[in-house]
């Protein structure tokens, strides 16, 4: 039994290993290599390739939803919540999308996914698939 325990948590440290994405001043940082650059003006955030292309925009959008269990006399949470949707636009394109998946998240996809080169350029197939696999258009009722 105690063996047991001891493999189910080394299986599940080592599964759930993931890449760390940072931002340190202009740079996105995936394990520690720099893979884009990035220019955050308030709640947008434009990335580019290291030679400059911006292909990117990123906005980022809150909602509140009601806390169904506050009760101020019993609860020291908070009435609302904050959600955040993020509109994602490439930009040679146009297109589109609404998520919750998060700022870090949508890098790790992108990079994974290999949709843009070092020059900027964006494959539209692989914008189509990502914008079918990541888009929720429920979000946009939400922050509108």
């Amino acid at each position: 039994m105690r063996r047991g325990l001891i493999i189910l948590f080394l299986l599940m440290s080592i599964l759930s290993f993931s890449q760390k994405v940072k931002f340190k001043k202009d740079k996105v940082l995936l394990d520690k290599v720099e893979v884009f650059n990035f220019l955050r003006e308030g709640k947008m955030t434009t990335i580019s390739t290291l030679s400059g292309v911006e292909f990117l925009t990123v906005l980022s959008t809150s909602y509140q939803k009601r806390n169904e269990f506050y009760n101020p006399k019993y609860s020291s949470s908070l009435p609302y919540y904050d959600y955040y949707v993020y509109t994602v636009r490439f930009l040679k394109s146009g297109k589109e999308l609404t998520t919750d998946v998060g700022l870090d998240n949508i890098i790790r996809a992108i990079k994974k996914s290999e949709m843009v080169d070092e020059n900027g350029n964006v494959d539209e197939v692989k914008i189509d698939t990502f914008i079918t696999k990541y888009n929720n258009e429920n979000l946009k009722y939400k922050i509108h």
